[in-house]
């Protein structure tokens, strides 16, 4: 009986620690960037970093706003050396 419980402990304790080490593979940083959306599906910063515009539901409505100065909260993914934002929210900036 004490070797079933020694050896439940054990399993528990390695599903926990591969549930912490794997916790920040699976998570991304949410960013924010400001910049001009183009008609290439792109933001481009005022620093000239270009972010590829991610199809989804906000990111397909952040497409309509061509020449417009917006600021993107999102998810960046590196994909061949481009950048690619999964947008989570966005505004338009009134200047």
């Amino acid at each position: 009986m004490k070797k079933n419980k020694k050896l439940l402990f054990v399993g528990l304790l390695a599903m926990l620690m591969i549930a912490f080490l794997s916790g920040p593979a699976i998570s991304a940083d949410s960013v924010t960037i400001v910049g001009i959306v183009n008609d290439s599906y792109q933001i481009v910063t005022d620093n000239e970093q270009v972010y590829e515009i991610a199809e989804g539901q906000k990111g397909d409505e952040l497409i309509e706003f061509v020449d417009k100065k917006v600021k993107v909260t999102g998810t960046v993914e590196e994909d061949d050396g481009a950048k690619l934002m999964i947008v989570t929210s966005f505004e338009v900036i009134k200047e």
